[in-house]
């Protein structure tokens, strides 16, 4: 992903998601960049959608124990790391806690799927025009080309989780995690928590 690209893709996360930004007390758009460097760090794929030279959408998998792009991956857990240390995060262990909540792959699953969708975002304003969609089954076709049987999907009751089942995708985990994105579903503290998979 190009730098322009990246500054596009920071923004559309922090419109979308708090990323643990109030438990921290993060400034600005840090802890979006800090998730950005963790989705290009484990994804072996990202696909862009565009509206002219604008990006409106992304989506990509990761494959497990791969051996592709390691010095690029490297890179960007350097940046990370680097980013975690910032000044403008208040409460470090704050965001840990966050984004260890969203980690809730059961012990019995630690070693069922081949990877995982990375990451799924299209901007507001452009919903409803399939672009999701047609993000999600490209990376499915480029997963199975990379001798990939099914991948695994976390996501939550504050996406359209839905969505997934009608692209083929079958529930295999429910749990509650605690709800930290603000406003998505009203005020609740707990919120459910899902895991798909999709076989190629």
């Amino acid at each position: 992903m190009y730098y322009s690209d990246m500054k596009q893709a920071v923004k559309l996360l922090h419109s979308e998601w708090d990323l643990g930004k109030r438990e921290c007390g993060a400034k600005d758009d840090i802890c979006a960049w800090i998730y950005l460097f963790d989705v290009l760090e484990e994804s072996e794929k990202i696909i862009i959608y565009r509206d002219g030279k604008k990006l409106v959408g992304f989506c990509g998998y990761s494959k497990n124990n791969s051996k592709k792009y390691l010095i690029k991956k490297k890179i960007y857990h350097f940046i990370k790391t680097k980013l975690y240390k910032s000044k403008k995060i208040k409460d470090l262990e704050s965001l840990k806690k966050y984004e260890a909540n969203y980690n809730y792959l059961p012990k019995e699953l630690e070693d069922y799927f081949d990877g995982e969708v990375s990451i799924l975002i299209v901007d507001k304003n452009y919903r409803g025009k399939h672009i999701g969609k047609k993000l999600l089954l490209e990376v499915f076709e480029l997963a199975k080309k990379d001798n990939m049987k099914n991948l695994q999907i976390l996501t939550d009751e504050s996406c359209n989780y839905k969505f997934y089942e009608s692209c083929g995708c079958r529930k295999l985990y429910e749990t509650v995690v605690k709800n930290y994105e603000y406003g998505r579903l009203g005020n609740i503290s707990n919120e459910k928590a899902f895991i798909y998979e999709k076989r190629l």
